[in-house]
């Protein structure tokens, strides 16, 4: 068979000029950095009368040469790729292909041989050589970046725009002068610190464009010109950042470094061919894998919301700060998972219509043996997201999935079955001793609450957000809180309930604090504040009729002592309505499991 390959392509390239899509062999390859899903490999490749070894492949790639697809004298049809200028020390600067898409013509063992007798190209051998027109960069407009002379030391915003593009993949430190085209995926919120050298905010994003991704990273006066302007999905030109090597620790981007603001950043923001710049780049882990992965990394996942606890209140224990949490349970058609969800995603998450959840760089935890995940500032959330894997995940959640008996990775060994899909009863938390260690247990129940304490079940609290210390009332207008050391002429309300819970094997005395409180009720604090303090008839109507409501509740029990007698302490964690389906579906699987008869 004749391999045509295009003669003449390198030096047409590697002058800064427009080939479209070359054919050309693969002579050898070379790891150069990086090692797992980060290596990077250099490429020796002819076109038939000049070779070239400074062609980098592109990560996404990498299989093909790992699994011997792409092999030395393989025959490819170069058809997505971008050049650009990198700092060569003492030599100037030197021109890199970056291979974005191949397609392989012909396998390397089917070719066996070098193809022509090619010559080593170099910048110093194309100067010597005679001027031939047809060598010289063709005008025409390329399909996919290609990088032009690096920006003037006096270049602005305006001129950005001006300036051909590198790309992310090509970011090395050992370049100065570059212009990148990238996507805004995420972007987390300002954070302050302060030590013994002093005090500043900052805020970090990731970038991508086609060819990778890449964390950025703004400081002080940097946050303050640049947090606003930047906004999540729109593309911007960025130049002048310092480069250094990433701290995996924090992310879980596919890139050896980082880009920091310094006060020379330039950005500008891309008022065209924005459409060119993919939106974001997952690698999905499936959640039965998860279970094998490392405590503490960093993963991509999808998967659908089958169901959501209610938001909790927790004090950081270093800062004192409120922290607002949600637990919610992700499935895919290998298992479930437990995510953490935190600050305003957790306020603002909406499991109501199961949707489809992907997340960007959530870490793993692992708590007596089982795996969850929580979100970072830093994790990137996608609600329905426009991905063949979420209408996949949708097509089977909607046709069989949402029945299947899944295996929870989340479910905690021992007596902790907090993370567990599993429900249980009075009688088993019993036969368990759940709550008799020394930490407390959390399980699941199916139960009707039969009865209410409606008498003093609200409060009137501290309004600083970070503090739900009970008032006390002055009786001047004024409110004091104790805990804040303050008076205050305003107040918020909360709930503290106590009531009784039933299921067919037992009972239990439980208490719920504010938020289980009001999915029990169905009333926001404020509301249930109002009716106890002007309608004394609507408020006591209202507890009757929670009365022999059936939820799904989630709880935490624990021995305590009081007055020298231990008592076990149940307090609801969440509290949610049934779900018929799933209830029923749960019923057939414990029949078929006491009688072994398919129902």
């Amino acid at each position: 068979m004749t391999h045509n390959l295009s003669e003449g392509s390198l030096e047409v390239i590697m002058n800064g000029g427009h080939y479209d899509k070359p054919i050309m062999q693969v002579l050898g390859s070379k790891k150069i950095q990086g090692s797992g899903a980060n290596e990077r490999f250099r490429l020796l490749v002819s076109d038939g009368k000049h070779s070239h070894s400074f062609a980098m492949l592109a990560t996404q790639l990498n299989e093909k040469l790992l699994t011997g697809e792409l092999s030395d004298y393989s025959v490819v049809q170069i058809d997505r790729f971008v050049t650009s200028l990198l700092k060569n020390t003492g030599k100037g600067e030197k021109r890199v292909m970056i291979i974005l898409d191949i397609t392989i013509l012909m396998p390397g063992k089917d070719v066996g041989k070098k193809l022509g007798n090619p010559q080593t190209w170099t910048e110093e051998s194309a100067a010597s050589a005679p001027a031939q027109p047809a060598m010289q960069p063709v005008p025409k407009p390329a399909p996919a970046p290609v990088s032009r002379p690096a920006p003037n030391p006096d270049m602005n915003n305006s001129l950005l725009s001006t300036q051909m593009t590198h790309p992310i993949a090509s970011l090395s430190p050992y370049q100065n002068k570059w212009v990148i085209k990238a996507r805004v995926m995420s972007k987390g919120p300002i954070r302050t610190w302060s030590n013994a050298k002093g005090e500043g905010k900052l805020f970090s994003m990731d970038l991508c464009d086609e060819s990778g991704e890449i964390r950025a990273t703004a400081f002080r006066d940097a946050v303050d010109k640049y947090y606003d302007m930047l906004q999540v999905d729109k593309v911007y030109y960025f130049s002048r950042c310092q480069l250094k090597t990433a701290n995996k620790q924090y992310s879980s981007l596919k890139n050896d470094y980082e880009m920091t603001f310094t006060n020379d950043t330039v950005v500008a923001e891309c008022m065209e061919d924005a459409g060119s710049v993919p939106s974001v780049k997952f690698d999905f882990v499936p959640i039965c894998d998860i279970a094998e992965k490392n405590t503490d990394a960093l993963i991509d996942v999808i998967g659908v919301c089958k169901s959501a606890g209610d938001v909790q209140e927790l004090t950081a224990k270093s800062s004192g700060r409120l922290l607002k949490k949600r637990e919610v349970t992700l499935v895919d058609s290998s298992g479930g998972v437990i995510v953490t969800l935190w600050g305003n995603e957790a306020e603002s998450f909406n499991c109501a219509s199961n949707p489809v959840l992907a997340i960007k760089g959530c870490r793993i935890s692992e708590f007596q043996g089982s795996k969850s995940l929580s979100c970072l500032n830093s994790s990137m959330l996608r609600l329905q997201p426009d991905l063949p894997e979420a209408h996949k995940l949708r097509g089977w959640y909607d046709n069989g999935g949402a029945s299947v008996d899944l295996v929870n990775i989340s479910a905690k060994s021992g007596n902790y079955t907090g993370g567990s899909n599993e429900w249980i009863t009075f009688s088993e938390a019993e036969a368990k001793q759940l709550g008799s260690g020394e930490k407390g247990d959390y399980y699941s129940l199916l139960g009707v609450l039969t009865f209410t304490f409606a008498d003093n079940a609200v409060y009137k609290a501290c309004p600083q957000e970070q503090c739900n210390k009970k008032l006390v009332d002055q009786e001047n207008g004024l409110f004091r809180c104790e805990k804040c050391n303050r008076e205050y002429p305003n107040y918020k309300y909360r709930i503290l309930l106590g009531a009784n819970v039933s299921d067919p094997t037992g009972d239990q005395r439980i208490t719920a604090f504010n938020e289980a409180a009001e999915a029990m009720l169905a009333r926001p604090a404020a509301e249930v504040g109002r009716l106890f303090d002007y309608d004394k008839k609507a408020y006591t109507d209202m507890f009757e009729d929670v009365k022999f409501k059936t939820f799904v509740f989630k709880f935490r029990t624990k021995m305590e002592t009081y007055s020298d007698e231990a008592r076990l302490k149940t307090t609801v964690m969440s509290a949610s309505p049934v779900d018929y389906r799933d209830a029923n579906a749960r019923l057939v699987r414990s029949i078929k499991a006491a009688t072994g008869i398919e129902v």
